[in-house]
């Protein structure tokens, strides 16, 4: 009997542990409470929406509303841009800011999922939850947020003092099953930075202030409880529905350009879902400039800059579903050094008499070309676009004319000549010396050149040939003579023309040949006589020293 007693009661014990591990399985532990987003109430339409100022530079775009409260004072719209409506101070802000209030603080007390205190939030992967630090938040480098497919994902983030963002950086939501990457939160204690060019996904909400550097962009909201917020040439949007990752190309544009030359630059979006619109803030773009679509995915930035200076601005693409990405750009235009054309001024010339005159530019940047930027040259001449202005004249009189020299940049100078063509026959004219001695390798060398048997001074030019590498002609302007002078950096022979051009614009032209050779190491030699009595004189001296020994 006690043995079918003692059976029986490990039966019932055995069947009451049996049930209290179904109850156990049925009601298991809870999982960690899930993360909730808080209700925004009247703050859930401001893109932007501050406490004491907000103040802007450059062509940002706020999508939504922007606001400040209790504070009045809002600047930098224009050139900013709001589709919304901007309340200063009104009563919607006060709400605004009320409202705020209560969800910083229903934010602040859910139960923490996760605690990354002193950990970057760079290259890490989070699933949906509640994550704390219990002082600052650094983010550098791609932080990816993944709602596993689930529309209704919240991501809440807690952050005892600051959130810093570097440039460059990127929130962005995966897998969101149709959900919302404004179901991201940021709770930040005191106030939060993001570095150039960022960009984040979500809402800050933070006690002080906001500071978005330039470039940086917010699919969200930037709302500060008691501080600034303080914006650079940004785009901050209110988010409806999901948007992926859309980026705006190229990284960088073309800068340092000069003005008034050709500016093309093609602009595409990848991401979305195309086709896309571009759109900039109107006034933003460098005077001269304009966006216009190309296609599908690209638009075409492009015109001819007039004005110098440098222009920051914003360019948005919106894909076939409304969402938006975008992309900070800095484009200067930088002024045109001075240009120089020489010679300062021509010789003039006689009827019937060949011309020929080399026009040159300095101080930009090569090659340049030449033309008649106003009224005509003298009957029988030519400009050439490498600036030769040659021909034979052929009707007397003075002529006042205007040729413009433009560098490969596009940058221009432009100097008024005046040329007297008169019916004197052109004396003779010889140019001296009639040789040249032939210069060294890499041995300063200087020789005068002059000119005789005609009217005034003289402009000298190479008219055939080059001169040796390292070797020039100076003064270029009218003188009496010129000094051919320099440094030859290269041997060989080399064979140049100079022509004198008088004040009558009568010519003297004389060839030239040169050597350039190594230099002689000047070592001194002994001819074969020479050698011999070196030798019977060493040896008369050796007998001499031996006999006194």
């Amino acid at each position: 009997m006690f043995h079918m007693r003692n059976t029986r009661n490990r039966m019932m014990s055995s069947n009451l542990l049996a049930g209290m591990g179904f109850v156990a399985l049925l009601y298991g532990a809870s999982p960690a409470l899930a993360a909730v987003a808080p209700t925004l109430g009247a703050a859930k339409t401001f893109a932007v929406l501050g406490a004491s100022t907000v103040t802007n530079t450059g062509s940002g775009v706020l999508t939504g509303d922007l606001g400040v409260s209790p504070g009045l004072a809002i600047t930098g719209f224009p050139p900013g841009t709001v589709t919304g409506t901007t309340h200063a101070g009104d009563a919607v802000a006060l709400q605004a800011q009320s409202d705020v209030t209560t969800a910083y603080n229903a934010l602040a007390g859910q139960a923490c999922n996760t605690v990354l205190t002193g950990q970057d939030l760079g290259g890490m992967t989070l699933m949906p939850g509640v994550y704390c630090f219990s002082s600052s938040a650094q983010l550098t480098g791609t932080l990816t947020l993944n709602a596993q497919g689930s529309a209704s994902a919240v991501f809440v983030f807690q952050i005892g003092s600051t959130l810093t963002t570097a440039s460059n950086s990127v929130v962005q939501v995966i897998n969101t099953g149709g959900g919302s990457d404004c179901n991201v939160f940021w709770q930040v204690g005191s106030s939060a930075t993001l570095g150039t060019s960022t960009t984040l996904a979500g809402s800050i909400l933070a006690l002080t202030s906001i500071t978005l550097t330039t470039g940086a962009n917010v699919s969200g909201q930037a709302l500060a409880r008691t501080g600034a917020v303080t914006l650079d040439t940004n785009a901050v949007s209110v988010c409806t529905a999901l948007c992926p990752l859309i980026t705006v190309n190229p990284a960088t544009l073309p800068t340092g350009v000069p003005p008034n030359v050709p500016y093309n630059v093609t602009i595409s979006a990848t991401g979305g879902t195309a086709p896309y619109t571009f759109a900039v803030p109107p006034s933003s773009l460098p005077p001269g400039l304009t966006l216009t679509s190309s296609g599908s995915s690209s638009a075409l930035l492009s015109g001819t800059p007039t004005t110098t200076g440098t222009s920051i601005f914003t360019i948005i693409a919106t894909d076939a579903n409304g969402c938006t990405g975008f992309r900070a750009y800095t484009i200067t235009i930088n002024p045109c050094p001075p240009l120089t054309i020489l010679p300062a001024t021509l010789p003039n010339a006689g009827v019937g008499s060949l011309y020929s005159q080399t026009i040159v530019g300095s101080g930009g940047t090569a090659p340049y070309t030449f033309i008649m930027f106003s009224s005509t040259l003298p009957a029988g001449l030519t400009l050439t676009s490498a600036g030769v202005l040659a021909g034979t004249p052929t009707t007397t009189g003075t002529t006042t004319f205007t040729i413009r020299g433009t560098d490969a940049n596009g940058c221009f100078a432009e100097l008024s000549y005046t040329i007297l063509v008169n019916l004197l026959p052109c004396p003779p004219i010889t140019v001296s010396p009639a040789t040249l001695p032939s210069p060294a390798l890499g041995i300063p060398y200087s020789q005068t050149i002059s000119a005789s048997g005609g009217t005034g001074s003289y402009i000298y030019t190479v008219t055939a040939g080059s001169l040796p590498p390292g070797l020039g002609l100076s003064p270029l302007t009218s003188t009496p003579t010129v000094v051919l002078s320099g440094t030859p950096t290269t041997s060989g022979n080399f064979s140049f023309t100079i022509t004198a051009t008088d004040g009558n614009g009568c010519v003297g032209v004389l060839g030239y040949t040169v050597t350039i050779a190594v230099a002689s190491t000047g070592i001194p030699t002994l001819s074969g006589w020479g050698l011999m009595t070196l030798m019977v004189l060493i040896g008369v001296a050796s007998i001499y020293r031996l006999r006194r020994i």
